[in-house]
């Protein structure tokens, strides 16, 4: 069932036009998220720890490019039914069309990543992980966002061809 699930999401992140050139304020960072979106990712990892299940959602925003490459600017998630456990998290079939009635996106919005929750074993790329990573991007650009609620972590990775690598974060200010 998650290859249905991927192909989906494909679909939804290569309907990308142009990608306009924006010079980044941090230059080695190359996500942008609102604090406010990390609250409900981490309050959603911590309502399925409380079920000893995993989670996972999209993330909506826009991508740039500038000289050092390409970035982008989180302004959402998105998220559906769930079927999962402590180790494995996918979403359901018959809440698909929930998951994309909330992908009504603004013009210049996409899917830019995803996020997923790990139950205290760290914030890692598993290879089921890079699968799906490698299912919902192919080789665009992408970011997984892996949380470990029992140990409070979280890290972002690219969609590197050689393999997912830490990327930097800037957390924006909600004021």
């Amino acid at each position: 069932m998650l290859s249905l699930t991927v192909v989906a999401m494909r679909i939804v992140s290569e309907d990308r036009k142009d990608i306009e050139f924006r010079k980044r304020i941090v230059p080695a960072a190359c996500v942008f998220m609102p604090e406010h979106i990390i609250s409900i990712i981490a309050d959603h990892a911590d309502d399925g720890l409380d079920e000893d299940k995993e989670t996972m959602g999209l993330l909506i925003g826009r991508f740039f490019r500038d000289d050092n490459g390409t970035y982008a600017i989180i302004d959402g998630i998105a998220t559906a039914g769930l079927i999962a456990d402590s180790s494995k998290v996918r979403f359901e079939k018959e809440t698909m069309e929930d998951l994309f009635d909330q992908l009504v996106l603004k013009e210049d919005q996409c899917v830019v990543g995803w996020y997923h929750s790990h139950l205290d074993v760290g914030c890692f790329m598993s290879p089921t992980d890079i699968s799906t990573q490698k299912g919902i991007f192919g080789d665009e650009c992408g970011f997984a966002l892996v949380i470990d609620p029992v140990r409070k972590e979280l890290d972002v990775f690219d969609n590197d061809p050689d393999g997912p690598k830490h990327v930097d974060m800037v957390i924006i200010d909600n004021d």
